[in-house]
């Protein structure tokens, strides 16, 4: 049924994609984004290594690039204004083009990681593919990010020194499919070694061990739309729909969820605007 899903995706949306201005033509008048929110979160985790200052994170993900009219002008900003903050670690979360099955909008990975590496961070910048990417092409979206310096981790792990502390980046791609690297992946994980596990699907927090780690995930959108006292309806995603947005804790594990800044499907977000995140994470006194 996925590789269904996936020859359906790919008809319909007809990579690869050629048009950098992202024209989202007769649809432009309606599919304007709404205001995005610059969120900012300090975490303090037990284990983790004491520092001068928190280790700072910029946390972007689930693009879509050219799901909203002007979205690459409009992405340019966003990552200008996350820039001036000074983050050590920049994290893409995935889903970097947008599959809408109408409306245009078809901007070519290059052009995303293009703007995306203008976000400097000394620790450097990392990324994961989302199930998007993989319907677009996992090849043609890693090539593009590489290219302009962001690393692609698919199931691996890679590691950053900060004020002398060694801190691993451990990446997991793709949503919605169980794999034995990703489990291999996060069983390995040690008390020993605080970790940032970039995940795209917030389903992974299920397999993350208890210790000094931090998993940030995308993928659900927040719901895109989510009611008063009701909150997400679906979230797209094996996790259950409590995961779908926010701070998770379960015992000693912590996720982020972001709302992330596209859309798909639709270009309509209801109580869930999109968002670029900053977390400065810290040893708990």
């Amino acid at each position: 049924m996925a590789g269904w899903r996936e020859r359906l995706f790919r008809a319909r949306a007809r990579p690869p994609f050629t048009d950098p201005s992202g024209d989202k033509g007769w649809l432009a008048p309606l599919a304007w984004a709404p205001r995005h929110v610059g969120r900012k979160l300090d975490l303090a985790i037990d284990g983790w290594p004491r520092t001068t200052r928190p280790l700072r994170i910029a946390f972007l993900s689930d693009f879509h690039t050219g799901s909203h009219t002007d979205d690459v002008a409009r992405l340019a900003g966003i990552v200008a204004e996350a820039a001036r903050h000074a983050p050590d670690l920049a994290l893409y979360g995935g889903d970097f083009v947008n599959l809408m099955p109408f409306g245009s909008g078809r901007v070519p990975p290059a052009t995303t990681a293009t703007v995306l590496a203008g976000l400097g961070a000394p620790l450097g910048r990392f990324a994961v593919l989302g199930n998007h990417d993989r319907n677009y092409g996992a090849a043609e979206v890693t090539e593009a990010l590489q290219t302009n310096g962001i690393a692609v981790l698919l199931d691996s792990m890679r590691e950053v020194s900060f004020e002398g502390a060694r801190i691993g980046i451990a990446g997991i791609h793709d949503s919605r499919r169980d794999r034995a690297s990703a489990r291999a992946l996060l069983a390995g994980l040690g008390r020993e070694q605080p970790t940032i596990v970039l995940a795209h699907d917030p389903w992974w927090f299920s397999h993350l061990p208890d210790g000094p780690h931090l998993m940030v995930a995308g993928h659900t959108h927040g719901g895109q739309i989510r009611l008063p006292g009701i909150g997400a309806l679906r979230n797209a995603s094996w996790a259950p729909l409590a995961w779908s947005y926010g701070l998770v804790e379960a015992g000693e594990r912590r996720m982020y969820v972001t709302s992330g800044l596209g859309c798909s499907n639709l270009p309509l977000r209801i109580g869930a605007p999109p968002e670029f995140v900053l977390l400065d994470v810290r040893a708990a006194t």
